[in-house]
């Protein structure tokens, strides 16, 4: 799965992605090719600022029936604000995703009585 926000790109991780992840510091909780947790585990790249190098990571873990981001960028991504930018992307990804808890109604329709 791809998706391409604002200034960010995140993109499915490959096993050519390891030593981009080492040189990141990209702790084993985030690691997107270790971590079994992380459902649809992406590499957050930036490529209009830093083209070629891994701004972080980011992925979707199933928690009492919901989708909850999970992110994590290097030290040097940190302050410009795309944590939220990253959170809204995995938001719109997740909302493509069937329901985690297994029920087929994603979004219940309020039953309406006329009066």
């Amino acid at each position: 799965m791809f998706f391409r926000s604002e200034n960010t790109f995140l993109r499915p991780a490959w096993p050519e992605d390891r030593p981009a992840l080492d040189r990141a510091g990209v702790p084993a909780a985030s690691d997107p090719l270790r971590q079994a947790e992380l459902t649809h585990a992406l590499m957050v790249t930036l490529p209009t600022i830093a083209p070629g190098r891994v701004a972080g990571t980011a992925g979707l873990v199933a928690r009492n029936g919901r989708w909850l981001p999970r992110i994590w960028l290097a030290s040097a991504f940190r302050h410009l604000g795309l944590f939220e930018e990253i959170e809204d992307a995995l938001m719109a990804i997740s909302d493509q995703l069937p329901d985690p808890s297994g029920s087929s109604v994603r979004n219940p329709v309020p039953q309406l009585a006329a009066a």
